[in-house]
């Protein structure tokens, strides 16, 4: 019988955190999933998932935009599991303030969300994690293109991007992978708020015409994790998108 192998997925009780969760409970992971604030959706997850994973799986709250929880996070991760196998950074934020109107704690608490804890948690937790594990970083198709519309979105997603391709010498002698996926227009909750004529134009830039599925982007977390060459990437999933 395979030993059993386990998860760590960050702003996951929805979304595409979510559809990771659900890919590594369906390939027998015993998931810890994620979130801040929506006790909602975290409840509607349970209940979701008891239905077919009682037990083979964990909810916890924690904010991860705050740097001064990350030692308990560390702990309390520690404590739920024997070790990690795979380790999703999934948490994002953003910040739309034009330039010229930016404070420095919104600033701050982007790069939090997005770069500073899911650096700090990594670093805690990479001793937990087995030979052979898995870091995946959400990154973003913006963190490559100067498109976003939030400042401190593109900067701590291209941040992202060059951490991953940092770490890689870091993490070879424990065999430790590390890769980011770096999605485009993705027809998540966030997405889904943009009035119609906006999702259309957007669509039109888009060579298949259309926002990725949750669901698509989950399918490459799996690929990356079953693909044992593949590290250091930022593989740019965004459908054939041209900004112009």
């Amino acid at each position: 019988m395979q030993d059993k192998k386990y998860a760590f997925v960050s702003g996951s009780t929805k979304g595409i955190g979510k559809a990771i969760g659900l890919k590594l409970l369906n390939d027998n992971y015993h998931v810890i999933f994620n979130y801040s604030n929506s006790e909602v959706g975290a409840k509607l997850l349970k209940d979701e998932l008891d239905n077919d994973f009682k037990g083979q799986y964990e909810i916890i709250k924690a904010d991860l935009s705050q740097l001064e929880k990350v030692d308990e996070i560390v702990t309390r991760i520690k404590e739920m599991v024997p070790q990690l196998d795979v380790l999703v950074f999934n948490t994002g934020l953003t910040d739309r303030a034009p330039f010229g109107t930016i404070e420095a704690d919104n600033w701050m608490r982007v790069f939090n969300a997005n770069l500073n804890v899911p650096f700090f948690l990594m670093q805690g937790l990479t001793p937990h994690m087995a030979v052979n594990g898995n870091l995946i970083f959400m990154g973003s198709m913006l963190g490559n293109i100067p498109h976003s519309a939030s400042i401190a979105y593109g900067v701590s997603k291209s941040a992202i991007h060059a951490l991953v391709a940092n770490m890689v010498k870091f993490l070879s002698e424990d065999k430790i992978r590390i890769n980011a996926i770096a999605p485009g227009f993705v027809d998540t909750d966030w997405q889904k708020e943009k009035p119609d004529w906006l999702r259309e134009k957007i669509k039109g830039k888009v060579a298949l015409k259309r926002f990725a599925h949750e669901d698509e982007v989950a399918g490459l977390c799996q690929h990356i994790i079953q693909n044992q060459y593949l590290t250091g990437q930022v593989i740019q999933m965004d459908g054939g998108y041209c900004y112009e």
